[in-house]
């Protein structure tokens, strides 16, 4: 395998399919995003507020209880419209996902074998891988690295440094174990979507295929690094956007009347989510081409036996 060709053609397919980008990943990308903004937004404000940062006791969960109260007395048909569209955005984020990766797994290898497949029969045969592919990621979900995270950032905000400080070692233990997983499932979501295989057996499948193939580690250690760049940019882009937007709307708002710093800080909010569900949306459809592109090579190779001989050149011609 070349790895450098493996990318090149990657990176030559992903900039060729303006569609593939715009349908599969910048569309899906501005509810992920959005997800992840505000998921970001409460983070920030969440330790912020907590004993860490501030000598008050009170949480900022409290805190928006009680704006929501506030505007429920208000208006409460505002308030009901604002708690469907949250739910409805968090739903979308936990569907979305696995739809838009199985389409687009679809397409990129029916692409790869000399099918004329486009968004619309990626999105048919998408479908189809919908269901066990969901059912995978909420499997692996409890296990993912930024799940760990999260439940760190909860003992350490919530429960204090000494809890967290005794429960280190266990959390270190189990970020080791989700790389370990992570790397060793990587072509569990392949297996599923292009073979057709069961949850379970493409767990197996996708461990079996990556120690088999363990010469190809250089290989997979550079596409974890991809991963890792792409997972930096996009952290830099979901903390940094909100803080950056909050700052402005406090700037703009002391030198203007209220609604019309709201106005502004409204559009330039609206351009950043843009701008990231585009990044988002290119890194998804490459990172996407990268690991078909490898699943289908090392799936094509005819694994030996101990008793099957190994044919030279000669013996081949």
């Amino acid at each position: 395998m070349d790895y450098k060709v493996l990318i090149a053609d990657s990176w030559n397919y992903t900039r060729k399919n303006k569609s593939l980008i715009f349908w599969l990943g910048f569309l899906p990308a501005i509810v992920t995003t959005s997800v992840s903004f505000g998921y970001a937004a409460y983070q920030f404000f969440a330790f912020k507020m907590s004993y860490l940062f501030n000598t008050k006791d009170d949480s900022f969960l409290h805190v928006v209880l009680n704006v929501f109260l506030e505007i429920y007395n208000k208006n409460g048909s505002l308030s009901i419209f604002l708690v469907v569209l949250v739910i409805v955005f968090l739903l979308l984020n936990f569907i979305i996902p696995p739809f838009i990766i199985a389409s687009a797994i679809q397409m990129i290898a029916r692409n790869r074998n000399g099918q004329e497949a486009g968004v619309g029969a990626g999105i048919k045969y998408g479908i189809m891988s919908f269901l066990p592919l969901f059912e995978y990621q909420l499997l692996v979900r409890t296990f993912g690295f930024f799940s760990i995270l999260i439940e760190m950032s909860f003992v350490i905000r919530n429960l204090g440094p000494a809890i967290f400080k005794l429960l280190l070692p266990a959390f270190i233990l189990f970020l080791f174990f989700s790389l370990i997983l992570t790397l060793l499932l990587i072509y569990a979501e392949f297996f599923i979507v292009i073979d057709d295989v069961g949850v379970v057996d493409s767990m197996k499948k996708s461990i079996k295929l990556v120690i088999m193939n363990w010469k190809h580690t250089f290989l997979i250690t550079v596409l974890m690094a991809l991963i890792g760049v792409r997972i930096i940019i996009q952290a830099i882009i979901v903390f940094s956007v909100p803080a950056l937007v909050i700052l402005l709307t406090g700037y703009i708002a002391t030198i203007t009347i209220q609604s019309t710093g709201l106005i502004i800080s409204g559009i330039i909010t609206l351009i950043a989510l843009i701008l990231s569900a585009y990044l988002n949306g290119i890194v998804d459809i490459f990172m996407y081409t990268v690991w078909t592109y490898s699943f289908l090579h090392l799936t094509s190779e005819k694994e030996l036996s101990a008793r099957d001989k190994e044919l030279s050149a000669r013996d081949a011609a």
